[in-house]
């Protein structure tokens, strides 16, 4: 009979403790509704809501920064894009050095150029070398880099094929040119032109002329090819910014632009641009066939 006693006092065991658990689940869920349901709970409605309606009229007047527009072409550049342990780069507009810092904790072995004593001089904390030098005019030696970054650098060159020349002369045989730039017939693109005609908005003068594909076909006649698009921020037809005024709020435009990718579940690289989007990265290589045709016609057009 002991045996028996003992054997229903083990089983019953966890039985009691399962109910002593579930009334304790059961009493702090009733003391949660009742919360919810207590007139204090409703009183802070209003003054919550209030806070809201604030912090969203702030966000009008003065939007956060960054721009949203960085998220996805961060995580395309820094998560996407491959970056080799030891892989020599030279970031082209390199201006205060966010992403030489980057590339660094990667273990790249990155250069810095960039035209602004200003902005080296804020650079130089990063701790890599730097380079006071146009884009166009690069002093390196040929064949010295295996890739070249040149991130919202490429719409401010006046002659884009004299920079796409120096660009696949420093270029080792197989080095690959990454560039962002954006999307120039959309409706933010020919708002953006517009305003810049219409104002003459400082900072804003040169404004990007070249979409992704004009860009592959300029940089096809220097000698790249083999081209791979990063559609970032599928925001169109939006008109969310004209020069420095922002006409919807960062905030709602980060949001919406995540909700845009969430909805459509198109990936980001691709081999063609996607025109949802406002935003590209693309990486191409120098090809060595092609760059030597490009010498041979440039050679021809001097003799010429």
């Amino acid at each position: 009979m002991t045996s028996i006693v003992r054997g229903r006092s083990a089983v019953n065991k966890p039985d009691a403790l399962s109910r002593d658990m579930a009334s304790g689940r059961a009493l702090r869920r009733y003391s949660e509704v009742m919360a919810l349901s207590s007139p204090i709970w409703f009183a802070g409605l209003p003054a919550r809501f209030i806070d809201r309606l604030r912090w969203e009229w702030r966000e009008w007047h003065a939007p956060s920064l960054p721009s949203f527009q960085h998220e996805e072409l961060d995580h395309a550049l820094l998560d996407l894009i491959p970056w080799r342990e030891g892989e020599r780069v030279l970031d082209v507009g390199c201006a205060h050095g966010g992403y030489l810092r980057q590339l660094a904790d990667r273990n790249v072995d990155v250069h810095g150029l960039d035209i602004s004593l200003e902005s080296l001089n804020k650079a130089k904390s990063v701790g890599r070398p730097l380079v006071a030098a146009s884009g166009d005019q690069l002093p390196m030696r040929d064949d010295s880099f295996d890739t070249i970054l040149c991130h919202k650098t490429m719409y401010l060159f006046s002659t884009p094929e004299k920079a796409l020349r120096e660009f696949a002369r420093v270029l080792r045989p197989n080095g690959r040119l990454v560039f962002s730039t954006s999307a120039t017939q959309s409706p933010y693109g020919l708002a953006q032109s517009a305003a810049v005609r219409l104002f003459g908005r400082r900072n804003w003068d040169f404004g990007n002329r070249l979409g992704p594909k004009a860009w592959v076909r300029l940089a096809s006649a220097c000698g790249f090819g083999d081209a791979r698009f990063y559609s970032c921020n599928l925001v169109m037809p939006i008109v969310f910014r004209v020069c420095d005024r922002w006409i919807v709020p960062n905030e709602w435009m980060r949001r919406y632009a995540r909700l845009c990718r969430r909805i459509s579940g198109l990936p980001i690289e691709g081999v063609h641009p996607r025109r949802l989007a406002q935003d590209y990265f693309v990486t191409i290589r120098n090809l060595p066939v092609a760059r030597h045709l490009c010498d041979d016609r440039a050679n021809q057009q001097l003799l010429i």
